[in-house]
């Protein structure tokens, strides 16, 4: 299993659970996001998180492409 598959099968059951409890998806995703830039901060520090959430930001609309050369 890769580690995107864990981490969008950790979201799906916290969206099912948060909705068994009667919390909506905005708040559960917001709760989340928060969570996972406090933790990759005490991982990385916080130049490095800057530098991720800015990369994807940059790409938040999907349809960029990517250039990249084989070695």
């Amino acid at each position: 299993m890769s580690a995107y598959s864990v981490a969008r099968e950790a979201i799906n059951t916290a969206l099912s659970q948060s909705d068994a409890e009667g919390v909506d998806a905005e708040t559960t995703l917001r709760a989340l996001l928060g969570t996972i830039t406090e933790q990759y901060r005490e991982l990385k520090g916080v130049s490095d998180l800057k530098a991720v959430l800015q990369f994807e930001l940059h790409n938040a609309s999907g349809s960029e492409e990517y250039e990249f050369t084989r070695p």
